[in-house]
């Protein structure tokens, strides 16, 4: 997203399509920690929501890895929703697409019931610090005992000195994963114009509203989880969420 827009748009979806890979530190071992953190048995029947789902690649991978699983996704924008109803095709009646404004929280009205898991990859940090605790309050009374809250997201550092450290390793690994994908540093230089990479000095831009972890890690707490963690962190991203107190089943690892 550039400095001068103040929302999401359908440019920064085509954008995130064609860089996500690039841009996005270690996607793929994100997705495949958050669905190992899924409180549920591979062949168990259970509800779950994907908040901004993007193209759907997670919602896939949790389809797939839990074949009696049903999910609701939600986007914002017509060019993801496609992407994912799309993707999710295969998967008939098991995956619904939904449109949401993620700040508005009419949509948690369609979130089934009982829900065993919420996830959500790099989207909360478009909600300010309120937005985020009715966020984790509204989520919490809505998962059954035992259920989880799972977020990957971009996070605030506390210091110049730590976003100087953040810029540097994601471009490390940027570089690295332009390499890696496409024998050249074009997608890793074109990452760097569109924005992508961390600021190195505390600047405010339009529609970017990372929190803290520690803070985040709080509200969790507040809002009623237990278990409350980061899980991962790398380049800026943490992986951290908690869940509903109750009786939880087996977390299978494959």
């Amino acid at each position: 997203m550039t400095d001068d827009q103040a929302v999401w748009t359908e440019a920064d979806s085509a954008t995130f399509l064609n860089l996500a890979d690039i841009a996005v530190p270690s996607r793929q071992e994100q997705m495949d920690l958050i669905l190992s953190l899924i409180p549920a048995r591979p062949d168990e029947a259970f509800a779950t929501a994907d908040i901004a789902c993007g193209e759907g690649l997670l919602a896939e991978r949790l389809l797939e890895r839990f074949p009696a699983a049903r999910l609701v996704a939600f986007d914002g924008s017509p060019l993801m929703r496609e992407r994912a109803s799309t993707r999710l095709r295969r998967c008939g009646a098991r995956a619904r697409v939904l449109p949401f404004d993620l700040g508005d929280f009419a949509w948690t009205d369609q979130l089934p019931s009982p829900l065993r898991c919420a996830v959500s990859s790099l989207a909360i940090h478009h909600l300010d610090d309120d937005g985020k605790r009715r966020l984790f309050r509204e989520l919490a009374g809505r998962l059954q005992p035992g259920g989880a809250l799972l977020i990957a997201d971009v996070i605030a550092p506390g210091s110049d000195a730590v976003r100087r450290s953040i810029s540097g390793a994601w471009h490390a690994i940027t570089r690295q994963q332009s390499l890696a994908a496409t024998g050249s540093l074009d997608a890793y230089e074109q990452a760097v114009a569109e924005g992508w990479a961390p600021p190195t000095s505390a600047e405010a831009i339009p529609g970017e509203m990372p929190s803290g972890l520690l803070d985040q890690l709080k509200w969790l707490e507040a809002a009623g989880f237990s278990q409350v963690d980061c899980f991962w962190l790398r380049a800026g991203i943490a992986i951290y969420g908690g869940y509903r107190p109750g009786e939880l089943v087996n977390i299978v690892v494959k």
